[in-house]
């Protein structure tokens, strides 16, 4: 009986552990293998590149009336609210850098959600600016209002 319970306790384990091992390969397989991970950018450093390469591109994701109200000089305005963004998004050129921002960059704000889109098209230069064009404002980099 003892031989036995010891038998019945092994094929206990190795059915545990081979439990763990399936859970792991299943949850590595579900990764893409294109994720992209974002990274953060705070406004200092995006306003450096901004100056210094004229082939990054602020994306802007505000509504066009908080747009009109001060945005970064040469921003491009693309709207996450409106139901075309995914597809104005799409025809992007991929090769290009995109700082993206909306207001304040809330945790799962509009910034984070349209560099999910973003990242779901293959773009892979993406960066977010921390604290949004509050931050901007803040660290007394100017804004166009028109």
């Amino acid at each position: 009986m003892l031989v036995f319970k010891k038998v019945r306790d092994m094929n206990h384990l190795i059915r545990v552990l081979f439990a763990i091992v399936l859970i792991g390969v299943f949850a590595s397989s579900c990764q893409s293998k294109s994720e992209n991970p974002i990274n953060n950018v705070v406004v200092d450093a995006a306003r450096d590149l901004i100056t210094k390469d004229e082939t990054v591109i602020v994306l802007d994701v505000r509504t066009p009336n908080e747009y009109v109200t001060g945005h970064i000089e040469g921003a491009l305005n693309i709207n996450i609210t409106e139901t075309d963004f995914s597809e104005r998004v799409s025809k992007l050129d991929r090769d290009k850098t995109y700082i993206v921002h909306c207001s304040a960059n809330v945790e799962n704000g509009r910034s984070a959600k349209s560099l999910e889109i973003m990242s779901s098209f293959g773009f892979e230069k993406l960066l977010n600016m921390e604290g949004g064009i509050v931050a901007w404002e803040q660290n007394g980099h100017p804004l166009i209002r028109n």
